[in-house]
C-alpha cells in the first residue's frame, strides 16, 4: 500500500519542480506533451511553463536577427508568413545547419522587407543573375487579384508555385541567408503549394501553425505533392527524409485509410480547427492593438481542402488541395475559401454593406465581418439572404 500511496507522491514532486519537470518533457515529441497536458492540472501548468521557454520565439528569431520585436513589429503590420524549414524547425523544437530562413510577403510589402534587412539587420541584397544589382532598383511583380480555383495533387509539378519574385539576403559576417519571397495571390497560397505536408507550418506575429499535426509531428510522416522524377521535388523529398520523415505512397482506399485521422480528408480545413495545432506566441514589445487582434481572428478564416479522386478503375486515387484565391478591394487580406457558398455569402455581405451600411464609409475594410459570417454560414445550411 506504502509504494501505491508513494507514486501520486512522486508525480506531485517532479511536476512542481521545473527542473525536473522541463528535463522530462524535452525528451517528449509535440505530440505527446499535448497529450501530457491533458491529463491533469498539475500537468496541463507544467507544459504551459515548459512551452513558455521551448517556444520563445524572439529566441529563436535571434539565430538570424538582431532584433526580433522590430521585426516582428513589422510582420504585424505586413501580415507575411515565415515558412519553410524554418517554421518546422520552431515546433519541432530541432535546429538544422545550414538552413534559412524563408519568409513569404505579398508583393507590396517586399520593399519594406527587404529594407528593413538591410538598414536595421545589416543584411546584404545577393542579386539572381536576371536582377537588379542593388535592391533599389528591383522591380517587384504586383499582386494578381483574379479570382482562381486552385488544385494540386500527386500528379502535378508544384514547386515554387505562386512565387512571383525570390530575394536573397546574406549576412556580411556570418553564414546567414533570408529568403524574401513576393507571392503571387497570398502567402498561405505559397504554403499550400508546398512539396509535402511536413513544410505546411507558418509563424505569423503572434502565433504558430502546424496545418498537419498528427501526421507531421505524431506519425512522422508526410504526404507529397507533385512527382519525384523532378530533380528539385526528388532533391526536397530526399532532404526531408534524412531529416526523419516517412512519405507515405500508398494511396490505395486501405492505404490512405490508415492515416485518415491523421490527414483529415473531404472536409474544410481552417486555421483554427481541431485539426490545426495552433501555438499561442509570446506578443510582449509588439504594442498590439484591437484592430490586429481582428485581423488575427479573420486570417483563421482561410479555408481548404484536401480531397480524395478516384481515378477511374485504377486501385491508386489521388489527394489533392483545393480551395478558391479570394481577393476584393473591400478586403485587407485576400482569402483562401474552399467552398463556394462561403464565397458567394462573402460577396454578398460586401454588397449589402457597401449600399446600405452607412458605417461601411468609416472601415476600409471588411475583414472584421468575416469571424461572424463564418460561424453563421455553418450555423444555418439555407440562408435567409438567398434569392427566391
Amino acid at each position: 500500500m506504502a509504494q501505491v500511496d508513494a507514486q501520486p507522491a512522486l508525480i506531485d514532486d517532479l511536476f512542481n519542480c521545473p527542473p525536473a519537470y522541463n528535463a522530462i518533457l524535452a525528451c517528449l515529441s509535440p505530440a505527446d506533451i499535448i497529450r501530457a497536458g491533458k491529463t491533469c492540472r498539475l500537468l496541463r501548468d507544467a507544459v504551459e511553463s515548459f512551452n513558455s521557454l521551448a517556444y520563445n520565439i524572439n529566441r529563436h528569431l535571434e539565430h538570424f536577427l538582431a532584433d526580433p520585436i522590430a521585426f516582428r513589429r513589422l510582420q504585424a503590420k505586413g501580415d507575411f508568413l515565415i515558412s519553410g524549414s524554418n517554421a518546422l524547425q520552431f515546433l519541432d523544437r530541432t535546429f538544422y545547419l545550414g538552413s534559412d530562413l524563408d519568409i513569404f510577403a505579398y508583393p507590396d510589402t517586399v520593399k519594406e522587407i527587404g529594407q528593413h534587412l538591410i538598414d536595421k539587420e545589416g543584411y546584404v541584397f545577393e542579386p539572381g543573375e536576371k536582377q537588379a544589382k542593388s535592391f533599389e532598383d528591383v522591380k517587384v511583380k504586383k499582386q494578381d487579384l483574379s479570382s482562381l480555383g486552385r488544385s494540386h495533387s500527386q500528379a502535378e509539378f508544384v514547386y515554387n508555385s505562386g512565387m512571383s519574385d525570390l530575394l536573397r539576403f546574406k549576412h556580411p559576417r556570418r553564414d546567414l541567408e533570408i529568403q524574401l519571397i513576393g507571392c503571387r495571390r497570398t502567402p498561405l497560397d505559397c504554403v499550400l503549394y508546398f512539396h509535402s505536408t511536413c513544410v505546411m507550418n507558418i509563424i505569423t506575429h503572434d502565433a504558430a501553425y502546424a496545418l498537419y499535426p498528427k501526421a507531421t509531428f505524431d506519425k512522422r510522416i508526410s504526404l507529397q505533392f507533385g512527382y519525384d522524377s523532378h530533380e528539385r521535388t526528388k532533391k526536397a523529398f530526399d532532404k526531408y527524409s534524412e531529416r526523419g520523415w516517412s512519405f507515405f505512397t500508398d494511396l490505395t482506399a486501405e492505404g490512405v485509410r490508415s492515416i485518415e485521422s491523421s490527414i483529415a480528408t473531404d472536409i474544410t480545413r481552417y486555421l483554427d480547427d481541431k485539426f490545426t495545432w495552433r501555438l499561442p506566441l509570446d506578443t510582449g514589445g509588439l504594442d498590439l492593438d484591437e484592430d490586429s487582434k481582428s485581423k488575427t481572428i479573420a486570417f483563421q478564416c482561410n479555408s481548404w481542402r484536401l480531397n480524395r479522386d478516384f481515378n477511374g478503375f485504377s486501385t491508386q486515387m489521388t489527394l489533392g488541395i483545393a480551395y478558391q484565391v479570394f481577393p476584393s478591394r473591400s478586403l485587407e487580406q485576400t482569402y483562401l475559401v474552399a467552398e463556394k457558398e462561403f464565397g458567394d455569402a462573402i460577396d454578398q455581405l460586401i454588397d449589402y454593406l457597401e449600399v446600405y451600411n452607412p458605417s461601411r464609409r468609416t472601415r476600409k475594410y471588411l475583414d472584421s465581418y468575416l469571424p461572424d459570417l463564418r460561424d453563421a454560414h455553418h450555423k444555418y445550411t439555407k440562408r435567409v439572404y438567398e434569392e427566391t
